[in-house]
């Protein structure tokens, strides 16, 4: 088995739409992957799931929602050489999984790969993960770029990457497994530290691995599930603790991922003060011509009034 899918799910029409997208995904054999679900909705809603891909689904376990201690589970139960920790609000594309998969074997520096995400509105949600000055993460060009601009997103090493889409050995994984100690995020983000300090291994975003990602599609309709500061300075901590033992190499990678950030960012100026000029440049030949036809209009009524004076001057005569 070369890959296992963990994936946790309480919303049967994302688990579905999900799964029909793994067709064209991967090119894998239906022997080489399996699926499994760490399900917390109702029966009945379980009822519904319909796995239309050539891969087997398994309900592997029915628990309470813990993203990081739910795919902790689904990971020791696993069979594939390779763990692709997918979210259920993923609609993955053609090739997206085969991608990702030949990216983290093409090297064995490399530990894990994230994917390359946009949003429902075809803006960049993804592109890799970068730390602030308060030692936060967050998320590179953030919906500053739709997916015509994908070509400009590199495959390269990266910080972290969203725990929404990634590829890890499972030995790896299981060495290192997500820190439970996050109640709803972050874990994801210290697993790609880990990888990096741990395993002395790189942390890659792969542009070919793209998907459409409706972002806490489920999370958002519960507010137990809401970000919470404890999770927050949990993270911050390990950020800190991260950049303070980084090696010459991580900084290296932390610093050519800030020069890329700041490229775009001019780049995106460039275009947003371009627009700007553009149309600034068409309200002015708008504005004048609406001034043209105004004088236009005024010599035409111009024109209508000496002549009705002329018919009237030639009746008196």
């Amino acid at each position: 088995m070369q890959v296992s899918i963990l994936v946790v799910s309480r919303t049967p029409e994302l688990l579905n739409r999900f799964c029909a997208s793994l067709n064209q995904a991967s090119g894998l054999h239906s022997l080489e992957m399996e699926l499994l679900c760490s399900w917390n909705g109702s029966d009945a809603e379980e009822a519904l799931i319909k796995n239309t891909s050539r891969y087997d689904l398994h309900i592997a376990q029915r628990v309470p929602y813990h993203f990081s201690g739910n795919i902790n589970g689904l990971a020791a139960k696993a069979t594939g050489d390779v763990l692709l920790i997918a979210n259920d609000d993923l609609v993955l594309d053609e090739g997206c999984v085969d991608a990702g998969l030949a990216l983290l074997n093409s090297n064995p520096e490399i530990g894990l790969v994230g994917g390359l995400l946009r949003d429902q509105h075809d803006l960049i949600s993804h592109a890799g993960i970068n730390f602030d000055l308060r030692c936060s993460s967050y998320h590179l060009l953030d919906r500053l770029l739709n997916s015509s601009q994908l070509s400009d997103i590199p495959s390269a090493p990266v910080a972290a990457v969203t725990g929404a889409l990634q590829w890890i050995a499972r030995q790896d994984f299981l060495n290192h497994p997500f820190n439970t100690a996050y109640q709803v995020c972050g874990e994801d983000v210290e697993l790609c530290m880990d990888v990096q300090q741990q395993l002395k291994k790189q942390v890659w975003l792969c542009a070919e691995a793209s998907a459409v990602h409706e972002a806490e599609t489920t999370r958002r309709q519960d507010e137990s599930q809401a970000g919470n500061s404890e999770d927050q300075i949990l993270l911050r901590a390990r950020v800190k603790t991260f950049i303070d033992q980084a090696s010459k190499k991580q900084l290296k990678i932390l610093l050519m991922q800030q020069q890329r950030e700041s490229m775009h960012l001019r780049n995106c100026m460039a275009d947003q003060t371009g627009q700007l000029e553009i149309q600034e440049t068409l309200n002015i030949e708008r504005k004048e011509r609406a001034e043209q036809e105004k004088v236009l209009l005024d010599l035409r009524e111009e024109r209508i009034r000496l002549k009705q004076q002329l018919e009237l001057a030639g009746g008196h005569q």
